[in-house]
Order: C-alpha cells, then sequence, then structure tokens
C-alpha cells in the first residue's frame, strides 16, 4: 500500500512536470496569436473614429517568438483598443495609409492605453489643458488617486498694492495751414499760440469760449460691494487627477537589470483644468494659497455652476444674521 502510494505521488509529480514541459514548449515553438488592427484605406488626420464604417479596419494575426518582441503591441491598437476607442469618440491626428496598423499614438481619446504613458493622448477637448500643482499632505486629501475628481478655491489673505491701470491720452495732431479755421483745440495755452500764428480758433460746437473757464464736473463715487480680506473664491470644478507625483528612491536592482523604486510622500497632481483658467490657477499657486477639495464620486460631471465666493464680510454678516435669528427665537414667548 506503502509502495503504490509513493509510485502515485512520483506520478503525479512527474505528469505535472510534463505537463509544465509541454506548455514551455509550446510557448517558443508555437507561440500564442495576437491581433492588430490596419486600414483598408486612406484615412486622413482629423477623422473620428465612430464616423467610420466597421470594416474600416481589419485585423491582422501576428506572433511573437519572445517577450521582448511582443512589447510591440504596446504601440498599435488591438481589436479591444479599437471598439473602446470608437466608442469614446476618438479623433485620428496622423494620416493612416492603406494596410497601415493603427498605432496608438495617432489617435486622441481617452480610452487610448497609451494616455497613461503620453498625457496629450487623453485631451480630447481642445478647451483643456494639464497642469502640475505643488501639493504634500497639508493641501491633498490623502489617498487621492488617478482618476478622482478634486475642486480648487484659492484665499487671498493679503493685498499689498492696488494696481489700477489707466488708459493714456491719445495726443492731438494738427494739421492746417494759416488763415485756416480750427475747432476743438484741446487747451486755452495752445489755442493762444495758434492765435498769434495767424490761425482763426473756434471753441468746438456747444463748448464754452476759449478764455472763459469750465466748471469741473463732479466725478460720481463708484458703489461695489465691500469685500475685507481674506477672500477665497473656487475657480475650477470637477477637475480631474491624471496623475499622482510622489518622491520615489531606488531600493534595489535585480541581476537582470531591472530596478525596484520605493514611492515617498505626495510632491504634486497633474490635474485637467479648462484652459480659460490657467491663468488663474496660476496665479493662485503663485501669489496665493490654493486648496484641494476631494469630490465625492457620487458628484456629477455637469454638476457644475458660478459661485458667490466668501470674503470675511460674507461671515460677518452671516455671524450678526445668524445672532440676530437665534436671539429672536429665544426671546419669542
Amino acid at each position: 500500500m506503502t509502495v503504490n502510494r509513493t509510485l502515485l505521488i512520483i506520478g503525479v509529480i512527474i505528469a505535472i512536470i510534463g505537463a509544465g514541459l509541454v506548455f514551455v514548449g509550446n510557448l517558443y515553438l508555437s507561440p500564442p496569436t495576437d491581433f492588430i488592427v490596419a486600414a483598408r484605406d486612406n484615412i486622413p488626420a482629423g477623422t473620428r473614429l465612430s464616423d467610420l464604417p466597421e470594416d474600416a479596419f481589419v485585423q491582422i494575426p501576428v506572433k511573437f517568438t519572445n517577450s521582448s518582441a511582443r512589447m510591440m503591441l504596446e504601440g498599435v491598437a488591438q481589436p479591444q483598443d479599437l471598439q473602446a476607442m470608437r466608442a469614446a469618440g476618438a479623433i485620428l491626428i496622423q494620416d493612416v495609409y492603406k494596410y497601415q496598423p493603427l498605432t496608438l499614438g495617432s489617435v486622441v481619446s481617452p480610452d487610448n492605453p497609451a494616455a497613461a504613458r503620453v498625457t496629450r493622448l487623453g485631451l480630447d477637448d481642445p478647451g483643456l489643458v494639464v497642469i502640475t500643482i505643488p501639493g504634500d499632505d497639508t493641501n491633498v486629501p490623502e489617498g487621492i488617486q488617478p482618476g478622482d475628481r478634486i475642486d480648487l478655491a484659492v484665499a487671498v489673505t493679503d493685498v499689498n498694492d492696488i494696481l489700477v491701470l489707466k488708459e493714456e491720452e491719445e495726443g492731438t495732431t494738427l494739421t492746417a495751414l494759416p488763415g485756416s479755421t480750427l475747432t476743438g483745440i484741446p487747451n486755452e495755452a495752445l489755442a493762444a499760440v495758434l492765435a498769434e500764428a495767424g490761425y482763426v480758433v473756434e471753441p468746438p460746437e456747444g463748448a464754452a469760449p476759449i478764455n472763459s473757464k469750465e466748471t469741473p464736473t463732479p466725478e460720481p463715487t463708484p458703489e461695489g460691494p465691500v469685500l475685507r480680506e481674506p477672500i477665497t473664491k473656487l475657480l475650477v470644478q470637477g477637475a480631474q487627477v491624471i496623475a499622482v507625483r510622489r518622491d520615489t528612491s531606488l531600493a534595489s536592482v535585480s541581476s537582470d537589470g531591472s530596478a525596484s523604486i520605493i514611492e515617498g510622500d505626495i510632491t504634486g497632481l497633474d490635474v485637467v483644468i479648462p484652459r480659460e483658467a490657467f491663468e488663474f490657477v496660476t496665479m493662485a499657486m503663485n501669489g496665493g494659497n490654493l486648496q484641494i477639495a476631494l469630490l465625492s464620486p457620487l458628484v456629477a460631471e455637469s454638476s457644475e455652476a458660478p459661485t458667490l465666493g466668501a470674503s470675511l464680510q460674507d461671515l460677518l454678516d452671516l455671524f450678526i444674521a445668524d445672532r440676530e435669528t437665534l436671539t429672536e427665537e429665544a426671546d419669542a414667548p
């Protein structure tokens, strides 16, 4: 009984080893078949894949005898890639010629697998840009991941200088001959000089005589909302995080040359924002206090709306309003 059991165990081990050898042998002698897609005819740049007929591409079987050769699949579209990019409304940014494989670098789509390595290939909206926001554990929520959505707000706590831009007054150029009549002379001194030179100077129609003194018109005092520092404004809503930057250090290098990297603390985020908000976000990063809020996955992308912002005056108004309301309720019989 013991002998038979031993023989059985040995037989099972030999079978497993044999099956493994057969699998490895088939892998090298008969590698698996992969498929890539190629264009049936010339397709110009700017074409949306969803506008093409289903048979615009053909599947081509390919086999690779080693793993290094199979790495070329990372640069070309496979049938499942084409299907996903077509559904996402991908657009060609390069001409694709007849019988040429469809490379991932020629397609812009958020579902392009190459967008994880080449960020610009995922920007299918020309109104969007990618910006790197420096950050650490003081302003970046813990556990944030690529694919999350965030709000960006700026807080201004101190304004030292107020910059007022005034348009320069345009100079007046006069071209006339002595004896001719000039109207609309800008000031009395110039009018007197021109009169001595033989010009006939007249004030513009409806204006006071040259020698008379004009009564200055009082300028109205501009009225506007009272803003007390600090102030806060939401700049971007629902921005997508596409990468989380971290400190890295080399732990070790294996015999085959592959490196083991250890990731450390967060140093920044790569975020997709509207191009029109780029200047404001840049100003907030350099001259203000940029804050990041992590959104719930349940927040709809289309829920963006203008915000009023907040100032110290708003806080004071809220404080007073709440006190009055609570005081009235407490005094009520």
